[in-house]
């Protein structure tokens, strides 16, 4: 499915928690701690909602040992 790149980005991290279902700050803190995929353009946080889903793909298909 080839969507344009405006529909793939998510803008601050109000808009990426919103994406996610998760508090801003808790949101913040795991950009800004590596936990979330997403970079920084000029002082703003933002994010690939492919790269989002990816990310959370891989987590909850990880096996429990």
């Amino acid at each position: 499915m080839d969507t344009e790149i405006g529909d793939d980005i998510l803008r601050g991290v109000k808009n990426i928690a919103d994406y996610i279902n998760e508090d801003a700050r808790a949101t913040n803190h795991k950009l800004a701690t590596g936990a979330l995929p997403g970079g920084k353009e000029g002082n703003q946080w933002i994010a690939s909602k492919a790269v989002l889903r990816d990310h959370y793909k891989n987590i909850t298909a990880k096996r429990a040992v």
